[in-house]
């Protein structure tokens, strides 16, 4: 990797696109893995991370160049399309990119859950690291790649330990929940079925423990699976075939894998409820594609919520302006550091050049020095070597130092370049912070 790598992000989210698109995208069963290998097919890219989720697709990518080329966005936008099955045209309004400082933000704003569903939800850090950790099996990361994502990850975490993001242990399902409690009160007592044995279906059944639920019941394709899992809450593990009559029993089921087609019916819903001698059934659909069919929501005795009732309606639980602006500043210092960063490592060739080539002279001026006087002894000879390489080391000494003050300066990639065309050291490094007229293109691609 050259020191102008640079970061850029290709997206489609909840903010950009409605649900109904969504779902379709989530509906692919191409796996993410080969997005990831495909996307480093793309001339220019060296390397990719894909942070996908039920409301997210992201394609992080280190580019060799600048922002003047748009033919990476054009060839990732090509790549949107093919994975999800979405024609390019109907996609593309939606798509958002961003290069650079901005790309960087926006990575450590997801990380720290302010772009989620659930302002501050902790479920998107797990994501973001399951998305690094693919591409480091399939070898497509890259430095400046790498260490943007792992910088995310623990700025994610400062950011909800630091701001008060976290205080509400907010998450998709505490939101969901708060539509049930503000209905009925308190949910002791009450039981859950949850659909799916997944990682984040855990985290779903620890959410629901969490907020006084009696039990909390398992469902998947694998009842050794939703076995394993209700147990840690005291549950039993059901197989999905057992779904139909659950509904008859529970209070509250919960949608949670990522399984195509409805697992929960209106039928099914329909059937469950004249079994229910009147009592309200809350079905929380987490998922995209729905494991419940949202059509169930029209049947009387039925409270329905879904990621889209989440995002339109909000939650009662409102993070705090004054936290959402701690978490913006945190980030933006955050951005700062990491840009002082990459330029710092963009300055190591320069010093290195500098001293190699300091090193190389004097070593020479000390041979031709030993060949004119061969009178000299070993000790003598031994002390003007290190009386000559104390003198290069303090020359540039002053210099080294002003290398990495330059490299902190907000204009610190033409400093740089300066110092290393003053010394003719090395090649100045691509500024890949400048002002460039297409930047704004990159931004807003459609």
């Amino acid at each position: 990797m050259t020191s102008s790598s640079t970061v850029l992000v290709l997206g489609i989210s909840h903010a950009s696109a409605p649900l109904d698109l969504l779902e379709r995208l989530a509906g692919t069963d191409r796996p993410a893995e080969e997005l990831v290998s495909d996307a480093t097919s793309v001339d220019g890219i060296d390397a990719a991370v894909v942070v996908s989720t039920c409301n997210r697709l992201e394609i992080y990518a280190e580019t060799r160049g600048g922002p003047t080329d748009l033919d990476e966005l054009d060839g990732l936008g090509e790549l949107f399309a093919q994975h999800t099955g979405v024609d390019h045209e109907e996609i593309a309004p939606h798509l958002y990119s961003h290069h650079s400082d901005r790309a960087v933000r926006h990575l450590f704003a997801v990380a720290s859950g302010l772009e989620s569903v659930v302002v501050g939800e902790d479920q998107i850090l797990g994501q973001v690291k399951l998305g690094l950790e693919r591409s480091q099996r399939l070898d497509r990361t890259g430095r400046v790649l790498a260490k943007a994502v792992q910088t995310a990850l623990r700025v994610g975490k400062r950011a909800r330990n630091e701001t008060g993001l976290n205080e509400a242990g907010r998450s998709l399902a505490t939101a969901g929940l708060g539509f049930f409690e503000r209905r009925v009160g308190s949910l002791h007592g009450k039981t859950a079925l949850v659909i799916g044995a997944g990682a984040f279906a855990g985290v779903v059944v620890a959410a629901l423990r969490r907020s006084g639920l009696d039990r909390v019941h398992v469902a998947n394709r694998t009842p050794e699976k939703a076995q394993r899992l209700a147990e840690t809450t005291g549950g039993v593990g059901y197989d999905l075939d057992d779904v139909p009559r659950l509904l008859t029993e529970v209070d509250v089921v919960v949608g949670a894998t990522a399984a195509t087609g409805h697992l929960v019916t209106a039928r099914h819903v329909e059937e469950a409820l004249a079994a229910r001698d009147g009592r309200e059934l809350f079905l929380l659909d987490l998922s995209l594609p729905h494991n419940i069919a949202p059509t169930a929501a029209e049947l009387p005795g039925v409270t329905f919520v879904d990621l889209r009732r989440i995002a339109e309606e909000g939650q009662e639980d409102e993070i705090s302006a004054a936290s959402v602006q701690a978490a913006h500043e945190l980030i933006d210092a955050e951005v700062e550091q990491f840009r002082t960063g990459l330029r710092l490592a963009g300055a190591k060739p320069v010093l290195t050049a500098l001293r190699t080539a300091a090193t190389e002279a004097a070593e020479a001026e000390l041979d031709r020095l030993a060949r004119r006087l061969d009178g000299l002894d070993g000790a003598a000879r031994q002390e003007i070597g290190r009386s000559v390489r104390r003198i290069v080391d303090k020359a540039l000494h002053q210099p080294t130092v002003l290398v990495r003050e330059l490299a902190a300066d907000p204009d610190g990639a033409r400093h740089i370049a300066a110092f290393t065309r003053l010394f003719a050291a090395a090649e100045p490094p691509h500024d890949s912070d400048t002002n460039d007229p297409n930047e704004k293109k990159i931004e807003a691609i459609a």
